[in-house]
């Protein structure tokens, strides 16, 4: 069985894998760096590709794989697939992404939400800077923070990352809603309610913790607009940890500057480094957004780091090494996600 790794960021899932892979694999590698030639001789006898985040942006191997013959199964190294698009891919080819960090996301989640509700941020800068505004030797009312507890999180995209937050959650007493796109016969595990997007009304106006772990597809491009906004608490907060398109960019840093929510947590964006919007030039260290968010003190900026710990790596990469030995023996990889279709 021959596997194709492509890209540096590949290189790391190898150390795990060649551990624990029997014999019969035969691994190669290939780096963005490289000519395209030794590409395509490799894709010609490669079972299985898994591609790192460096070849999926400079390696345009999108463009070979679609005439690769032989191979069978691409693996994602992570979760989203939303940028890939099955039409550019061969009929028979499996795709499959990687599972292993809900555990760290859903500790981020609940972090943010005990960050927010407690205003450390603020109260660290505003204390380490001589001032006793917030000091609980006084009666002012302003100088108080919240509690999570009795408080409504509600997670839009119930999957796997929001049944490990509910989880933690009902642990703290808040009560858990979570919303999918149709609402399931039984309602899940962790949950006080849920419901599907026709009902996502409920999930805006009742929840003090909205959590955004939805997929980004056409149907939730933007979803978190102006009008979607308003219906939101006013002392409510916003987490996002799916992706940056799911928010209109300019309508929630308006909202957020305006304080119609109290604060957010923001783990995805919509700029990184060398991924520039379309028709603007590549950065290094660019900021993440085309709005100061970075000017605002209701916000905790992060730089999509919410899943990246040791631990959830190394489950990612047992996860892969599912996906692979499944796939080995003729099964479906637990992992898969779809065929392509050209």
């Amino acid at each position: 069985m021959n596997l194709l790794i492509l890209g540096k960021k590949g290189e790391a899932i190898q150390k795990d894998l060649e551990k624990d892979l029997d014999k019969s694999w035969n691994i190669s590698n290939w780096n963005p760096s490289e000519n395209p030639e030794k590409l395509i001789s490799l894709l010609k006898v490669a079972d299985v590709a898994i591609t790192g985040s460096d070849a999926l942006i400079y390696g345009n191997i999108f463009k070979y794989i679609s005439s690769s013959k032989n191979l069978r199964l691409l693996q994602i190294p992570f979760a989203g697939i939303e940028w890939l698009n099955p039409n550019l891919l061969p009929k028979k080819l499996m795709v499959a992404n990687a599972s292993g960090h809900e555990i760290a996301m859903a500790e981020y989640i609940i972090g943010t939400i005990l960050s927010l509700s407690l205003d450390l941020i603020s109260t660290n800068n505003n204390f380490k800077s001589g001032s006793w505004e917030k000091t609980g030797t006084l009666s002012d009312p302003k100088s108080m923070h919240n509690e999570a507890y009795g408080k409504t999180i509600g997670i839009l995209g119930y999957g796997q990352i929001g049944f490990e937050t509910s989880k933690r959650a009902q642990s703290l007493g808040m009560k858990t809603y979570g919303l999918n796109r149709r609402r399931k016969e039984k309602k899940p595990e962790f949950l006080d309610w849920h419901g599907g997007i026709d009902e996502l009304d409920i999930i805006l106006t009742k929840s003090d913790f909205l959590i955004l772990a939805c997929d980004l597809n056409e149907s939730t491009k933007n979803l978190i607009n102006k009008k979607n906004l308003s219906k939101m608490k006013k002392d409510s907060f916003l987490i996002n940890v799916a992706r940056g398109d799911v928010c209109n960019e300019e309508d929630l840093f308006n909202c957020l500057k305006d304080k119609a929510i109290a604060g957010a947590a923001i783990d995805t964006w919509w700029i990184y480094p060398d991924r520039p919007k379309f028709g603007s030039k590549a950065e290094k260290k660019p900021r993440p957004s085309d709005f100061p968010f970075h000017t605002l003190d209701n916000v905790i900026m992060t730089p999509h780091n919410s899943a990246h710990t040791k631990n959830s790596d190394k489950r990612r990469s047992n996860s892969i090494l599912e996906n692979l030995k499944d796939f080995k023996n003729g099964k479906k990889p637990p992992g898969f996600v779809f065929y392509g279709k050209n």
